[in-house]
């Protein structure tokens, strides 16, 4: 019996550390309105998908350090980099967009 409980306890062991390793993935970025035409409830919509994103970018970065552990450069150092670098010019995009819309 106490062979079943132990090779039952591994077998879900193994299943828990499959699911913990998951690959780390990340959707598109959002597609952000022209601020110069867009309506009010378009950029406000855009900001809520800016935001989601970022926290979703957040999310992937942490998983890829998370991944990284231990592991000097390789493509994980990459994703992080780029996926970075596209946070960064989303939200400088929704910012001049945002500059267009107020200056209607």
């Amino acid at each position: 019996m106490k062979k079943v409980v132990t090779a039952m306890f591994a077998v879900a062991m193994l299943g828990f550390a499959g699911a913990a390793h998951a690959e780390c993935t990340l959707k598109d970025a959002p597609v952000l309105p022209d601020g110069a035409s867009a309506a009010e409830a378009d950029m406000v919509a855009a900001q809520q998908a800016v935001k989601a994103y970022v926290a979703e970018t957040q999310e992937y970065l942490s998983c890829l350090e998370f991944e990284g552990k231990g592991r000097a450069g390789g493509d994980w150092t990459k994703k992080y980099n780029d996926a970075s670098t596209r946070m960064e010019k989303l939200a400088a995009e929704f910012n001049k967009q945002l500059r267009a819309f107020k200056s209607k």
